[in-house]
């Protein structure tokens, strides 16, 4: 496949499963070979009906963006980014219909949104694993321009026209390349309610998943066996039958992603922070 010398990367995040929800945008602009430009801001989302939000994933919360531009006021600056250059994404099957929805929501045009590229589908890889092979500064994932600046490094590292030195990620990122510790097996059996030390918490009878690292619990053992102690019936998966998820830093690429599979097919998924899972221990 000819890759093109200019072309402009671009990712978006979304608030909810809805593709018009977009509520940030990373712009890359890149002309022959070389980054020209950037832009990224926040985006104040078309509401929609949704009673689950993606900040587990981005970290982005509905009062973050009440006072920021809808996409329709910077929808001129995305425009002159792109002009007529490819469009480049990770992941096309995803920020390609985030910006037609947009779009059609507000009667814009001028974005040949048909001639794009999918750097996902070029080289099989997710952007956090392509950016390892090629030894990429990836940034903080989840952040609309670091991705966008990653996917735009990774198509020109693909025409092997960079070489990178060092593969560095964010602090929560390295964590999630870590082998977390397995769950002991006996820690995966619920005690009988009889044994349960407290019944009025979220975690008694609860479907529990643990993922990432914890600056509080480096032992996951620990932290499952106290899990264990409030009713928690904890699994290594996530399923149909997960109720609750303690999700720490670095977690897991493929856990988020069946999070919001299961979610965006409604099912109610609690996601608990580790600020949150303090609160609830300290007091229990």
């Amino acid at each position: 496949m000819r890759i093109p010398k200019n072309f402009t990367a671009i990712d978006f995040e979304t608030m909810t499963a809805e593709a018009t929800s977009a509520c940030a945008v990373g712009v890359v602009q890149v002309n022959n070979g070389v980054i020209m430009q950037e832009y990224y801001t926040l985006i104040k989302p078309i509401p929609d009906d949704r009673e689950h939000t993606n900040e587990f994933v981005h970290g982005i919360t509905p009062a973050m963006v009440e006072n920021a531009p809808n996409f329709k006021k910077v929808f001129p600056i995305i425009a002159e980014l792109i002009g007529d250059n490819t469009i480049v994404c990770h992941n096309r099957g995803a920020d390609i219909p985030i910006l037609e929805s947009c779009m059609r929501h507000y009667r814009l045009s001028g974005i040949d949104t048909d001639k794009n590229l999918c750097t996902y589908e070029l080289t099989g890889k997710s952007l956090v694993d392509a950016c390892e092979e090629y030894n990429i500064n990836m940034g903080c994932h989840h952040n609309a321009l670091d991705d966008a600046r990653a996917c735009a490094n990774v198509l020109l590292a693909h025409s092997g026209k960079i070489f990178a030195d060092v593969f560095v990620m964010d602090k929560k990122h390295i964590a999630e390349k870590k082998f977390a510790p397995k769950v002991k097996r006996e820690l995966l059996d619920p005690l009988a309610d009889c044994d349960v030390d407290n019944k009025d918490t979220v975690f008694f009878h609860s479907n529990l998943v643990i993922t990432g690292t914890f600056d509080a619990y480096p032992d996951r053992n620990a932290l499952a066996a106290r899990l264990q102690s409030l009713g928690a019936d904890i699994n290594t998966s996530i399923s149909g039958k997960t109720t609750v998820v303690v999700m720490g830093q670095g977690a897991g690429p493929s856990k988020i992603q069946k999070i919001e599979d299961w979610i965006a097919k409604g099912h109610d998924i609690k996601i608990i922070r580790e600020r949150e899972l303090i609160e609830i221990l300290e007091n229990n």
